[in-house]
């Protein structure tokens, strides 16, 4: 099963009809029937849902991104980027694994020093966005990690990123709720670990 998240709709590619409140979709212009001011969530189910996904957004552009739901002390860092609570994250670099980016945009976003560890691997979300006319679809590594330095942050301000905070467990239950589908995703996979 994938699920990719849009601003207006969630498609759950899968080889079985998932939950009963979905729409089940065979084709890209069947969304347009739905085109609405709320929000949907589609199933098209196929044989081959990889397969299947990456027809559907053979004209995206693809890009691979790593991240983290970091821990200290039971505190979790947060990121507010462009007005929303977010996890920080980044792209890969040329040459570069998902668990070095991870470490290595974590570090630079959040203005962590070298004290920050990998646990283990979270949760794989995909989302889309455009960006200067060209649409992107964005596959996300999202790593379980551990820091053991001071608490001390400093936003990346040239990436969009307005604030960083470490929040108490109730506080990041709060913000992932309302904050982005796909960072629902990671806090529910974290809260299952």
């Amino acid at each position: 099963m994938y699920k990719v998240f849009d601003s207006k709709s969630q498609i759950i590619f899968s080889q079985n009809k998932i939950g009963s409140s979905s729409i089940v979709v065979k084709e890209v212009s069947d969304l347009e029937h739905h085109n609405s001011n709320g929000y949907f969530h589609f199933n098209h189910v196929s044989l081959d849902p990889l397969k299947s996904m990456q027809q559907w957004f053979s004209k995206y552009q693809f890009i691979d991104a790593s991240g983290g739901l970091v821990e200290c002390e039971k505190d979790f860092l947060w990121i507010l980027r462009n007005g929303i609570w977010d996890l920080p994250k980044g792209k890969l670099e040329k040459g570069e694994d998902f668990k070095t980016a991870g470490i290595r945009e974590v570090q630079e976003e959040c203005g962590l020093d070298k004290n920050l560890s990998i646990i283990d691997l979270l949760h794989i979300s995909f989302h889309t966005y455009v960006q200067n006319s060209t649409c992107f679809l964005k596959r996300t590594h999202w790593y379980k990690m551990k820091y053991f330095g001071n608490k001390k942050l400093t936003p990346q301000i040239e990436e969009g990123i307005e604030y960083v905070k470490w929040l108490n467990f109730e506080n990041s239950a709060i913000k992932a709720k309302k904050s982005f589908g796909s960072i629902g995703d990671v806090w529910t996979s974290f809260l299952k670990t």
